[in-house]
């Protein structure tokens, strides 16, 4: 017979806890990565804004010359030194600047500036990019001028370049204001959440403890009206478990009843035969006639009384075995489904 280990049992608090709390702490990583995302476009929107000003400026101080070579304007720009001085007085980032005439020739600023992709963009549009200036990350902004008098829709190329540290610190500071708090929120969050599991629960320890009062004659259906409703149709089985379990101890108590009633009899008879026949030896009046004949309605009486007991025996042992039945087939179920889980591992 195969051995049936017992399962381990299973906390409904832990595992509802843990429900509940694993995905709020893998959603914690995924809101922190798209907080640093946010912050990050957040941070870029002014510094852009800024750029793109100065774009615009460097563009109006730039003066075209109609009669340039092979047909295309000559750019020229015409920026005052106090002008170009204040626009790389940062003391966070560097700022570098390029001006590129029609044909890609360098006019002005920072040589070493990448240009874009794409040989002429959508003229007099903003536009930004990132790009790597001096080995520093850098953000972009750069305009595609149209020329005047230039054919093939020729235009100069003016743009302004600017490293990512303020960017970062305002992006660091955001995250800080919104990260933070969670620090404090989500050991807050799982107090909460403990307690409102531990005070909802709380219902199936009351009716553990009715239960556990009750005597163990006490067959009373339990009380469905102040238990949750998800316990209600657990409550109910049990009530039908006490109402079969009620029926049949009566049914047992009546047996019982008949069987002591069907014994006495026999008993009593038993009794009576050797009472005359005591009474008849003593007086002397003794026949052996009289004295098989009461041994004979004892033995009879005898023979009824074993009869009733090895009817009750049988009774007690058809339980037994229905119960051992039952056991068995649990174990039978119990240990197959470890050999299939056994089977599933390997």
């Amino acid at each position: 017979m195969l051995s049936v280990a017992r399962r381990e049992q299973r906390s409904l608090f832990g595992e509802i806890l843990d429900w509940m709390l694993a995905p709020l702490l893998l959603l914690w990583p995924m809101s922190i990565f798209l907080t640093y995302l946010v912050a990050q476009s957040i941070a870029d929107r002014p510094f852009d804004r800024d750029l793109g000003v100065v774009v615009r400026a460097i563009a109006q101080q730039a003066s075209v010359d109609p009669a340039g070579s092979g047909g295309l304007p000559k750019v020229s720009l015409r920026m005052p030194a106090m002008a170009a001085e204040l626009l790389r007085a940062d003391d966070a980032d560097s700022v570098y600047f390029q001006v590129l005439g029609a044909r890609g020739e360098f006019v002005a600023g920072d040589e070493g500036l990448p240009v874009p992709d794409e040989a002429v963009g959508r003229v007099g549009e903003l536009q930004f990019r990132d790009e790597t200036m001096r080995d520093d990350a850098v953000r972009v902004a750069y305009m595609w001028v149209a020329l005047p008098g230039a054919v093939d829709d020729a235009a100069m190329l003016v743009q302004v370049a600017e490293t990512l540290e303020k960017r970062s610190r305002l992006a660091n500071e955001i995250i800080k204001g919104v990260i933070l708090p969670q620090f404090v929120i989500l050991p807050l969050a799982v107090v909460l959440v403990w307690f409102a599991l531990a005070r909802g629960i709380r219902p199936l320890a009351e009716l553990q403890q009715r239960i556990r009062k009750r005597e163990s004659t006490d067959l009373s259906a339990i009380p469905e009206g102040d238990v949750p409703d998800e316990v209600a149709p657990l409550v109910r089985a049990i009530n039908d478990l006490l109402q079969r379990l009620d029926k049949t101890i009566a049914t047992q108590r009546h047996f019982l009843a008949d069987a002591a009633h069907q014994l006495k009899t026999p008993l009593a008879g038993m009794r009576m035969q050797a009472e005359l026949a005591a009474r008849e030896i003593d007086s002397g009046r003794g026949d052996p006639a009289s004295m098989k004949h009461s041994l004979r309605q004892i033995a009879l009486s005898t023979q009824r009384a074993a009869h009733m007991v090895n009817q009750l025996l049988a009774m007690a042992r058809a339980e037994d075995t229905g119960q051992a039945a039952r056991h068995q087939q649990a174990g039978d179920v119990g240990a197959g489904d470890q050999q299939q889980q056994a089977y599933r591992s390997e």
